[in-house]
């Protein structure tokens, strides 16, 4: 008797829009769950059992698979705020603290791509540094033109961001094991943004 057509050994056709978007998830997943240090075009074409060649038809290569992945979800982001009511209504003390709370209510697929975006850079493969870099450099910028719409983003106000983004790391890690409570790590961290920005609140 003859497998079926469609058995385990025949690659499910998809069109190439369908195909980028499962390569885009695979990578995602590789993300959320190990990290971009483990990040390859090898393992994503592996986890999709697809071959790299066909991987590298949709992405000429790691970084720009990188830059698309980390796109997708800061778009998501994005997204669920403009959803929340009266979010863009808010004071920028009472917005600067939805933020917070919200970044330490992340989950953890979310958590990790923070990690990487603004933990041990060195911990990446090399050629990913100038893409994270980039993308440290957008966040930064949302996040000053949050706290002080006035003020062009410079090499200072990026190291302040990268601190309190730091902040939000160790807040994550105290409230897991049980240390900090949520009130009381977006009180903390409202008091390192004070501190470091000088705000009409």
């Amino acid at each position: 008797m003859s497998p079926p057509a469609d058995g385990p050994n025949k690659r499910q056709y998809l069109s190439a829009q369908s195909r980028r978007e499962s390569i885009l998830r695979v990578a995602d997943e590789v993300l959320a769950q190990e990290g971009a240090a483990h990040l390859s075009i090898v393992e994503v074409a592996h986890r999709a059992g697809i071959s790299r060649q066909l991987v590298y038809q949709h992405f000429s290569d790691l970084n720009a698979l990188l830059v698309e992945v980390i796109k997708a979800r800061l778009t998501e982001w994005e997204l669920s705020l403009d959803a929340r009511d009266g979010a863009r209504q808010l004071e920028v003390r009472e917005l600067v603290e939805f933020q917070l709370r919200r970044l330490v209510n992340l989950n953890q697929r979310d958590r990790q791509l923070m990690r990487d975006l603004f933990g041990d850079i060195t911990a990446l493969p090399k050629d990913l540094w100038p893409t994270i870099a980039e993308i440290r450099r957008a966040v930064v910028f949302r996040w000053t033109n949050l706290i002080d719409p006035q003020s062009e983003p410079n090499s200072l106000s990026f190291a302040k961001i990268g601190l309190i983004m730091h902040a939000i790391m160790g807040a994550w890690d105290m409230m897991i094991d049980g240390s900090l409570s949520e009130d009381d790590a977006v009180t903390l961290l409202l008091k390192v943004t004070e501190s470091l920005f000088i705000l009409p609140w």
